[in-house]
């Protein structure tokens, strides 16, 4: 079978706390369908429509674009974030611009084991490594071998110190230059070099705590000089919630060049708090609330989801006529979600 390529065979890359295979499960979709493959037991299903690219890749960006604005309301990332270089004034005490966070220090990977080969015996396809490691259950993750392409497990083992097992569904593993798949979807079954992913890279992703930050001297403004001073610097989280931070130099608090205090402090650090079933559900409510068309067209039942969240009622109140996310129902319901659960910062003794 010819793979279609009127589109560029790019892998669909998933950036939202809301992954395509979750989005899947919630709106009750078969996962072969979803990513483009045409299984036997699709024709028994009420909505058989196989999805292609293009709408995948649509659904993904706007699902991205929802968490965006309700994190930006929350005032904290869903799942984990780094933020890196995050400037501020300089002062005994500051916030981060984000709350909950999990550790000062930058995002750091290590390979647990590269190329570890999965068992196609049944789906979903199995793995199973017995590499020593130091990584907890949510550090583990697993990419296409020898790409940054991440894929998403439907049942994960992390042994303490050594060991990782888990499984994979088959469909989450086509590759990318099978992504691009025709209307009438990609074969089911596995063969050997065929459109299936056939090794994974298992790999912890966690904070490294070395460079929390920096003091800076900006020259320019405070020196008869150019560019910029900068110190390492140390620090100490007060509060993981409300981001309350006290940064000091690792060697001195004055510029080589002019005897001032730093003027600025730029950070690095994790937050995030885990996403919950209300929150993952409001991600998708508004994704459809921001979707022009339907996500998929020819499937009634995801369609009357997708027109559930674009209804507008016919008297609103002033609030919902002022709702940044827009009136649409799916978008009400976000901006609700998103005002009880933030986080109010107050300030910290």
């Amino acid at each position: 079978m010819t793979v279609v390529t009127s589109f560029p065979n790019t892998a669909t890359i998933d950036t939202s706390a809301v992954p395509l295979a979750k989005y899947a499960q919630i709106i009750r979709y078969d996962e072969n369908a979803f990513f483009g493959i045409n299984h036997a037991d699709n024709r028994e299903r009420s909505c058989r429509k196989i999805w292609t690219k293009l709408e995948r890749d649509m659904v993904s960006r706007y699902l991205r674009d929802a968490q965006t604005m309700i994190e930006g309301i929350l005032g904290y990332p869903l799942n984990q974030q780094w933020f890196v270089n995050e400037q501020h004034r300089n002062a005994s005490q500051i916030f981060t611009k984000w709350s909950y966070v999990q550790a000062l220090g930058n995002r750091a990977t290590t390979v647990i084991e590269a190329s570890v080969a999965l068992d196609f015996t049944a789906d979903p396809a199995t793995f199973t490594s017995s590499a020593v490691h130091s990584a907890t259950s949510d550090e583990v993750h697993l990419y296409i071998a020898g790409t940054s392409i991440e894929l998403f497990p439907s049942a994960l083992t992390v042994g303490s110190g050594s060991g990782v097992s888990g499984t994979i569904p088959w469909a989450r593993l086509v590759k990318e230059e099978y992504q691009n798949n025709p209307q009438e979807g990609l074969f089911y079954d596995y063969v050997i070099g065929g459109q299936y992913v056939e090794e994974i890279d298992i790999v912890r992703v966690y904070t490294d705590t070395t460079n929390p930050g920096l003091f800076v001297w900006p020259l320019g403004e405070y020196c008869p000089k150019c560019g910029e001073d900068t110190r390492n610097a140390c620090g100490y989280l007060h509060s993981s919630i409300s981001g309350a931070i006290t940064m000091l130099p690792t060697d001195t608090t004055v510029c080589s060049y002019c005897g001032n205090t730093a003027a600025y402090l730029r950070l690095n650090y994790c937050a995030g708090k885990p996403i919950d079933i209300a929150g993952e559900e409001a991600i998708v409510r508004l994704a459809h609330a921001l979707m022009p068309i339907e996500p998929c067209p020819g499937c009634d039942p995801l369609r009357m989801l997708w027109q559930q969240d674009r209804s507008i009622p016919n008297a609103i109140t002033a609030d919902r006529a002022n709702c940044a996310f827009g009136v649409y129902d799916g978008a009400w319901r976000a901006w609700q979600y998103a005002h009880r659960n933030k986080h109010v910062r107050l300030s910290y003794i």
